[in-house]
């Protein structure tokens, strides 16, 4: 009897740091996956601020 409920009680507890595990590495993976697109985000705008440079330039000399 006893030793049916001491079983039931080991596998609840591996089961709950299998969950645990899972949880964890799904959320590195999303965490991975938005510094992913955040970097992403950075170099577009990287782009952005060079062509607006360029822009600038171009009708600074321009105006001259």
């Amino acid at each position: 009897m006893f030793a049916g409920v001491a079983f039931l009680a080991i596998i609840f507890q591996l089961a709950i740091v299998a969950a645990v595990i899972v949880f964890a590495v799904k959320l590195l993976n999303r965490i991975t996956d938005i510094a992913g697109s955040q970097k992403s985000i950075a170099e577009s705008q990287v782009q952005l601020i060079t062509l607006l440079r360029k822009k600038q330039t171009t009708q600074e000399s321009a105006d001259s």
